[in-house]
């Protein structure tokens, strides 16, 4: 099963360097499926644990530099939990900025100091869930992303995530913050997972990550 994934995730490094027509949609479906496989081996059953599993993995098992658990600030500002002012956004000049994961986001800790949100509603936006809620569930049930995704990366530069803004138009427009999951990041992240599988299933978790209060 190791060599299969590897396969899979070498697959999509190919699509994106030598197929003109694949999508990001095919290439992040692709290394999503990898890393639900990946969480199922883990932790194998059919028991309604395949959100919880996939987020786990991520923030559980990844090395700190993947920032799995760190926390989308435009994401927040997206659904009203926290205000633009409130963010490097309302710093002078920076409203139309182009920014990129460290500029803006912050760990779970660092989130929770700053902001009067719930540790749950602060892990609904942390990049593992995102990657399955955005993504992973999107392309695998509709094949079309969460609506505040863009397939085109904001930044030209290194970046796990980048964020640009988009005016929704009409009578309430707004600036809508764009994410951009970089699909370098996810084939780290996927490769990382495929060569550290486990021999043997481990057990589950007395708790799992987004369960907890």
């Amino acid at each position: 099963m190791q060599r299969f994934l590897q396969q899979r995730v070498d697959l999509a490094k190919y699509l994106i360097s030598d197929v003109p027509l694949a999508h990001y949609a095919d290439v992040a479906l692709v290394l999503t499926a990898v890393l639900s496989a990946c969480a199922a081996i883990r932790w194998p059953g059919n028991c309604g644990i395949d959100r919880r599993r996939f987020i786990e993995l991520l923030v559980s098992c990844s090395p700190e530099h993947f920032h799995t658990s760190w926390v989308s600030v435009p994401a927040l500002i997206n659904v009203g939990l926290v205000q633009e002012a409130d963010t490097p956004y309302g710093q002078p000049g920076q409203s139309t900025r182009i920014f990129r994961d460290e500029d803006i986001d912050l760990s779970l800790q660092k989130a929770k100091d700053k902001y009067a949100v719930s540790e749950r509603k602060l892990r609904k936006r942390c990049y593992s869930s995102l990657i399955y809620d955005w993504l992973r569930c999107g392309y695998a049930h509709e094949y079309v992303p969460n609506e505040n995704i863009t397939h085109v990366p904001a930044s030209r530069y290194t970046a796990r995530i980048s964020y640009i803004g988009r005016s929704t138009g009409g009578e309430q427009e707004r600036v809508q913050r764009m994410v951009s999951i970089h699909l370098e990041y996810l084939i780290d992240l996927a490769d990382y997972h495929v060569r550290n599988m486990p021999n043997a299933p481990s057990p589950k978790p007395t708790e799992w990550w987004t369960d907890k209060p």
